[in-house]
């Protein structure tokens, strides 16, 4: 029962970043390979402001997806800045991602470089990774549904026509990017929790591929295609770990047939309905994402708006 709920556990944590990555790649067409690299620094942040400044778990979670969203602007404001997109942005992410890593390395003090970072408490378990989960997917439906999501969707379709619709494509890019790295962050940071260690090797290029993979598979412009996908790259290999050596080949030839049969993915450009209750509770929190401010005259808000 024990290694059924370890992979439980770690399908729900690959499922947050997903979502995450969905919101950056699957709706705004921004391709990451460096995803592991704001894992790692929600991880380490969230385990380092627990142990040092003895921050509840329950706050140490969101602060490192804090974290992690905010280490985004590094790379996101001059790469977008420098309208990087395509296979150049995804080069620049690696780039970050490998630098992140290589810092943790060479860092000893307080996060123990390549000795990596122990002592961490596990507080992780599988009702708090799945209510994160539940929350995180919850989320990711509501903003892709309101104003900022069509803007991210627009942006995904054609940059310039949406730039002629009024679409701040900075603004849009930074958010979609600050919104997924919060998501690696916070799941960094149950990782970190439920491993009770952080080693730099944790957080390799292999990582970033398997969660862009993912996306890919699951379909682009689908939240719950994505899900799907996320959870089988944990359960999978698991499942086929009987064929020893032979398991990663199946595990490969698998997405390579899905490609050629189904090349849009799982549930490409498609949801599945879960009902009016949920779709109202969603749409509810959407509008509050996407509502517009009312148009201000000199002396304040013009007379008449809501």
């Amino acid at each position: 029962m024990g290694y059924l709920t370890s992979i439980l556990i770690l399908g729900c944590i690959n499922i947050v970043v997903v979502l995450g990555l969905s919101v950056l790649t699957g709706y705004t067409g921004l391709f990451s390979i460096g995803h592991a690299g704001f894992m790692a620094v929600g991880g380490y942040a969230a385990a380092i402001i627990y142990i040092r400044l003895h921050v509840p778990f329950a706050l140490a979670l969101p602060l490192g997806g804090v974290a992690a969203g905010l280490s985004s602007y590094i790379i996101g404001y001059p790469a977008f800045r420098g309208k990087l997109r395509g296979d150049y942005f995804a080069i620049a992410t690696l780039g970050f991602a490998e630098a992140v890593r290589l810092l943790l390395n060479t860092t000893y003090p307080v996060i123990g470089g390549a000795y990596g970072l122990m002592g961490i408490p596990q507080k992780t378990n599988l009702p708090i990774a799945l209510a994160v989960a539940l929350l995180a997917f919850a989320g990711a439906q509501s903003f892709v549904r309101s104003q900022h999501g069509k803007n991210c969707v627009a942006v995904y379709d054609d940059e310039t026509a949406a730039q002629m619709m009024g679409v701040d494509l900075l603004r849009t890019k930074l958010m979609a990017l600050f919104i997924s790295a919060f998501y690696a962050g916070v799941a960094g940071a149950l990782y970190a929790f439920y491993m009770a260690y952080l080693s730099p090797s944790m957080f390799g290029i292999s990582k970033s591929s398997d969660l862009l993979a993912a996306v890919v598979f699951g379909g682009m412009q689908s939240i719950i295609g994505p899900v799907i996908i996320a959870f089988v790259t944990v359960a999978l290999p698991e499942l086929l770990r009987f064929l020893l050596a032979w398991r990663l080949v199946i595990y490969g030839l698998l997405f390579v047939v899905m490609m050629v049969f189904r090349p849009q993915g799982l549930l490409g450009y498609r949801e599945l309905d879960f009902g009016p209750g949920w779709r109202r509770a969603t749409a509810a929190v959407a509008s509050r994402l996407g509502k517009p401010r009312p148009p201000r005259g000199p002396q304040g808000p013009v007379e008449g708006t809501p």
